[in-house]
C-alpha cells in the first residue's frame, strides 16, 4: 500500500534520493518509535527506483525553435564546461516523457535519436550515450570494469565505490554528471549517472562502501528501446585483446594505471562473487601494484633477496587485502616467479642474476615514473597485523575489533581531516588522523611539545557541554582521545573466530558484551550457578544446557535473567564456576571476556 502511494505521487527522483538521505539519518529515531519497518520498505523502494530501468512513454515529438535551439546548446555547454560543443545535427526536437517513477523532457537529433534528457523538476541536464559517443571529451569518465558494467549497470544498479578505478579527475565531485566507461574501451560511454561521493579524496577504494554514481541511463535502458534505438558505438571490446610478444627485447610492461582493486558490493558474498570473475588482466594489475609498493614503501626489503624470499615476504604481504587464494602467481599472465621478475626486469625496474629458477634480484631502478608517482594504499598484511594485534594469546580464542561511528561534531572532524567518509572508523585511524590534524593546524604549543593548544573545533569536541570561558584550551597529547572518542563517536565491536572470519555480518552497536556466571544459594538452600550473555558469541542456550549437563553433572534449565527478560540464562545444579570457564575457554571465548562472581558466604569454623 505504501509502494503504491509513492508511485502514484510520480515525485522526481532526486527528490527521492533526499528523502532516503534523511531517512538514514533519523534512522534510530525511526527504530526507537518502532516505525522502522515502514522505513525499511521505503528504503528498499528509493533503492529500486531508477529513471529508464523501464520504457517510458513517449509523445509526439516536436522541432525547437531556432532561439530555444541555441538556449539549450548553451546550457550544455556551461553544464558540461565544453565549449565546443555542438548539436549532432542542426535540427532539435523535443518531446515529453512519462516513466514509472519521472517524468521530464528528451530532446533528439533530426533522425530521432535521443541526445539529452532532463528530468521535470531537475535542474541537471543529461547527455545520452549516443551524444557521448560523438563527443568523447564530453563529459569525465569514471572506469569500471567489464562485468560491472554487464551484470550489475544493464541491471539497473548504481556504481558503488568499490567498483570504480582509482585515481579519480578532480571534477568527480558530488552532484558533478559523468559518463561511466569500461577500462578495456576507456572512451566509450555506456552509462551517465551524477557524482556522489567527493571522489578525488580516494587513494583507495578497497572494501569501501558507498554509491559512487547515481546511475541515471545506460546503453540499452527503457529510453533507448522506447525510441526503438539500433545504434553501437563505434568500438566496443568485448574482452581485452592480449598480445604475444615474439621477439625477447619487443615485450613491453602494460602501463598499469593507478588505480586500486575493486568490490562491486559490501556483502562477504558479494566480494567473494567479484573474486571469482577476476580477469588474468586483473590479478596481473594486483602483482603489479605489490611490486611498485615493494620498491617504495616496504622498509624491511633489503637487497640482495632471493626470488623465493622477496615474492613470500614481500610481493604477497603487500598485495592489497584480497583473497589470495583467488589472487596468486598462478592466477597471472607470468604463471610462474621467474618469469614475473624477468618481466620487470626487461622493463628496467630490476636487475636480477642466476639462471632458470634460482635468481636473486641484486638492484632496483627507483627512477621509474611509475615508482616516483606512486601512490600507496593498505596492504593485506597491514590488515592482518591490526587483526592480530588485538588477538588473544592462546591460539583457538576470539578477538574482537573496537570500531566508532562518527556522531555529533565527529561528523564535522572526519570532514575536515583526510579520513575517508565511512561509517566505522578503528580507533588507530582516528589516532593518526587526530595528530595528522594537529600537525597540520600547527596546535603544538611551541614551549612544551607534549601539550597541544586546541582550536576552536577540537576545544568542542574535547569538553562538549562542560566548557566555559575559564576552560583551558591547552590540554596534554595524551589526555585527547579519550573524550574525543567518547564524546563524538559511537562505539561497535566485531568479533573475529579467525584472521578472516568475523562472527556477525555487521558490527554491532555497544561495548563487547561480557558472560556473566553467579553461583549462588537459592531458597532451601540449593546451590545452583546460572550463566548469562552468552549468546554474543554464538552459543545456542540448548546446546550449552545439554553440554553442561554432561560436564557438570546436574540437572540444567533454560530461563530468562531478572534484570534482562530478553537475554537467556542456563542454570546448572551446583557450584561450577571453575569448570564452566574452562568450558567456555575451549569455545574459543578467553577469560577475560567472562565475570564470574560466587555469592556463597565461606563457612566459619566452629571453636572447640
Amino acid at each position: 500500500m505504501v509502494i503504491e502511494y509513492f508511485n502514484s505521487l510520480h515525485i522526481s527522483q532526486f527528490t527521492l534520493i533526499d528523502w532516503k538521505v534523511d531517512l538514514l539519518r533519523q534512522e534510530n529515531s525511526w527504530k526507537a518509535q518502532n516505525y522502522w519497518p515502514i522505513a525499511f520498505v521505503l528504503l528498499r523502494y528509493f533503492d529500486s527506483l531508477k529513471m529508464f530501468k523501464k520504457e517510458p512513454h513517449i509523445k509526439a515529438l516536436s522541432n525547437l525553435k531556432n532561439s530555444e535551439r541555441k538556449k539549450l546548446l548553451q546550457s550544455c555547454k556551461e553544464q558540461t564546461g565544453a565549449s565546443d560543443y555542438n548539436f549532432s545535427t542542426s535540427i532539435v526536437k523535443q518531446t515529453n516523457y512519462k516513466g514509472q517513477h519521472s517524468d521530464g523532457t528528451v530532446y533528439t537529433d533530426q533522425n530521432n535519436v535521443p541526445i539529452w534528457f532532463k528530468e521535470k523538476h531537475g535542474e541537471l541536464l543529461f547527455p545520452t550515450v549516443y551524444s557521448c559517443w560523438t563527443a568523447p571529451n564530453l563529459l569525465p569518465i569514471v572506469l569500471t570494469h567489464d562485468f560491472v558494467i554487464e551484470e550489475r549497470l544493464f541491471n539497473g544498479a548504481n556504481l558503488m565505490l568499490a567498483g570504480t578505478l582509482p585515481p579519480f579527475d578532480e571534477r568527480y565531485v558530488p552532484a558533478k554528471v559523468c559518463g561511466i566507461a569500461s577500462r578495456t574501451d576507456p572512451k566509450v560511454i555506456l552509462a551517465i549517472g551524477v557524482v556522489q561521493l567527493n571522489l578525488p579524496s580516494y587513494s583507495s577504494v578497497i572494501g569501501q562502501p558507498g554509491i559512487a554514481v547515481k546511475v541515471m541511463h545506460y546503453f540499452t535502458d527503457g529510453l533507448c528501446q522506447a525510441f526503438k534505438i539500433d545504434i553501437e558505438p563505434a568500438v566496443l571490446s568485448s574482452e581485452p585483446v592480449e598480445e604475444e610478444e615474439e621477439e625477447e627485447g619487443k615485450e613491453k610492461l602494460t602501463e598499469s594505471p593507478k588505480r586500486e582493486t575493486f568490490h562491486t558490493e559490501i556483502s562477504i558474498e558479494d566480494v567473494a562473487q567479484v573474486l571469482d570473475e577476476l580477469s588474468v588482466e586483473d590479478v596481473d594489475h594486483f602483482f603489479t601494484r605489490a611490486l611498485y609498493y615493494t620498491f617504495t614503501h616496504d622498509t624491511g626489503l633489503n637487497i640482495p633477496i632471493n626470488a623465493s624470499n622477496f615474492i613470500s615476504n614481500h610481493i604477497l604481504p603487500n598485495l592489497p587485502p584480497v583473497d589470495q587464494s583467488q589472487v596468486n602467481m598462478k592466477k597471472t599472465s607470468w604463471k610462474k616467479t621467474a618469469k614475473f621478475l624477468k618481466h620487470f626486469e626487461k622493463v628496467g625496474f630490476l636487475q636480477l642474476k642466476g639462471k632458470g629458477d634460482d635468481l636473486v634480484i641484486v638492484g632496483v631502478n627507483k627512477n621509474k615514473d611509475e615508482l616516483k608517482n606512486f601512490v600507496p594504499y593498505k596492504t593485506s598484511g597491514q590488515t592482518a597485523s591490526k587483526k592480530n594485534s588485538n588477538k588473544d594469546s592462546s591460539p583457538g580464542m576470539m578477538y574482537s575489533e573496537k570500531l566508532y561511528k562518527p556522531i555529533n561534531l565527529g561528523k564535522d572532524f572526519i570532514q575536515c581531516s583526510d579520513l575517508p567518509p565511512k561509517n566505522l572508523y578503528t580507533v588507530t585511524e582516528l589516532k593518526d588522523s587526530v595528530n595528522q590534524y594537529i600537525t597540520a593546524k600547527k596546535l603544538v604549543d611551541s614551549k612544551n611539545k607534549k601539550m597541544v593548544l586546541l582550536d576552536d573545533l577540537l576545544f568542542d569536541m574535547f569538553y562538549r557541554k562542560k566548557k566555559t570561558q575559564e576552560t583551558p584550551r591547552c590540554v596534554s597529547r595524551a589526555q585527547i582521545m579519550d573524550p574525543f572518542i567518547a564524546n563524538n563517536f559511537t562505539e561497535f565491536y566485531q568479533l573475529f573466530k579467525d584472521e578472516d572470519t568475523p562472527l556477525f555480518k555487521n558490527p554491532i552497536r555497544g561495548p563487547l558484551p561480557r558472560v556473566k556466571i553467579v553461583t549462588e544459594m537459592k531458597i532451601g538452600r540449593k546451590v545452583v550457578t546460572r550463566v548469562s550473555h552468552f549468546e554474543t558469541f554464538k552459543l545456542d542456550p540448548e546446546d550449552l544446557a545439554a553440554n553442561l549437563r554432561k560436564l557438570c553433572s546436574g540437572s540444567t534449565t533454560i530461563g530468562e535473567t531478572v534484570t534482562s527478560p530478553k537475554v537467556a540464562e542456563v542454570q546448572v545444579q551446583g557450584a561450577h564456576g571453575p569448570l564452566i570457564i574452562d568450558y567456555l575457554n575451549k569455545q574459543g571465548i578467553p577469560t577475560k571476556w567472562i565475570d564470574f562472581e560466587s555469592k556463597l558466604k565461606n563457612k566459619k569454623k566452629k571453636k572447640a
